[in-house]
């Protein structure tokens, strides 16, 4: 029996294969479209490789560089301080104080020196009474704000100038604080003898409560208004203002300068006592 198909028959079944050619059509559309990446898609080529490796040589040649920079200028500023703590001189005069000072008088005496701090400097200076009255130099002081004063005993005030006299160098200062026991070192009024043992204590380049030994020599004119003492012994910076003391523990001069051959030059503890207004 033969089939007939009408025309809306044809129709139909036309319509419905192309339909489902569309459709196959479209999911091979969404295979194409969701297919899956190669292996190679995860490789790293050479190219890649060789460019980390650059950017990473990169990168510690730098922090090599700035590594050697930091370093090259800490060493210029230690080279720079090195001369002032460790030289021939700083030695021995370090060996020759810490010998000193095995003697109990110049514990004694160390204990009225003082370290005088301000405005960046450092100088030396002394009390010569238990209020807290402290000898020291002009120049020492000049123009220094909220000064500090330390003990060899850890203690330290403010201090206060209370009088001074630029044309023989000098300064008085006060302790601040009220104490009326710090350990204090006499003034001498006698006439100062050439060739006379003598000790100094000061704070001398980066060190503190420095001890040295030497003898007194002529008295000589200088820019000051008065003369002064040459003292044989080793004066560095940061010794002004300390007292020159004789072996029976009297403050015969204060020193303030030093001459080309590193000696020193101290003002007669009578310029101290004048500017106590004490004959």
């Amino acid at each position: 029996m033969t089939r007939e198909y009408s025309y809306d028959m044809l129709q139909e079944t036309m319509m419905n294969e192309r339909g489902v050619a569309m459709k196959k059509e479209e999911e091979g559309e969404i295979q194409e479209q969701f297919e899956e990446p190669s292996f190679e898609d995860f490789q790293i080529t050479e190219e890649e490789i060789a460019a980390k490796a650059r950017k990473k040589q990169k990168r510690q040649k730098t922090v090599k560089y700035i590594t050697f920079v930091i370093i090259l200028a800490l060493l210029v500023n230690i080279w720079g301080l090195f001369p002032r703590i460790v030289n021939i001189p700083s030695i021995q005069f370090l060996l020759k104080s810490n010998e000193l000072s095995k003697d109990s008088n110049i514990q004694a005496w160390k204990e009225a020196v003082v370290t005088i701090n301000g405005n960046g400097r450092k100088g030396t200076g002394f009390v010569i009474d238990s209020s807290g009255l402290i000898v020291t130099n002009f120049h020492v002081i000049d123009k220094m704000n909220l000064i500090q004063i330390s003990f060899s005993n850890g203690e330290m005030y403010s201090a206060e100038v209370i009088k001074t006299n630029p044309d023989n160098d000098l300064a008085l200062m006060k302790v601040k604080e009220n104490n009326n026991d710090l350990p204090a070192l006499p003034l001498i009024q006698e006439q100062i003898d050439p060739n006379q043992p003598i000790y100094i204590i000061g704070n001398p380049l980066a060190h503190n409560f420095i001890v040295n030994e030497g003898t007194t020599g002529e008295m000589v004119k200088t820019n000051l208004s008065s003369d002064a003492i040459i003292i044989n012994a080793p004066v560095h910076s940061g010794n002004s203002g300390s007292p020159v003391i004789t072996s029976d523990g009297i403050v015969l001069g204060v020193i303030y300068a030093t001459t080309k051959d590193n000696q020193g030059l101290a003002i007669p503890a009578k310029q101290i006592l004048e500017l106590l207004d004490i004959e």
